[in-house]
């Protein structure tokens, strides 16, 4: 699976650092697809500094800025401490 860049960001799956999963629908094919997800630093500097969330298709090999109600959904799950999130 490819992995979205996320700026200032110079760990890749560092130890301890927990992934945020969640589902994101994919704008060519419609079908909603699990995506690996951000750790809780990385996550919160993108919501923090207005940078674009990317989802990801293996299907159609295609990247796209998760919606406004997905980006909310996440700003949730990242305050609560993590945990899986579908939108």
């Amino acid at each position: 699976m490819k992995t979205p860049y996320v700026p200032g960001d110079k760990t890749d799956d560092a130890p301890g650092r927990g992934k945020i999963p969640f589902m994101s629908a994919c704008p060519k094919c419609t079908q909603l697809r699990p995506q690996r997800g951000y750790d809780r630093k990385s996550l919160l500097r993108l919501l923090d500094q207005g940078h674009p969330v990317e989802a990801y298709c293996e299907t159609c090999d295609e990247f796209w800025s998760i919606s406004a109600k997905e980006r909310a959904a996440l700003v949730a799950a990242t305050i609560a401490g993590g945990g899986t999130i579908i939108c």
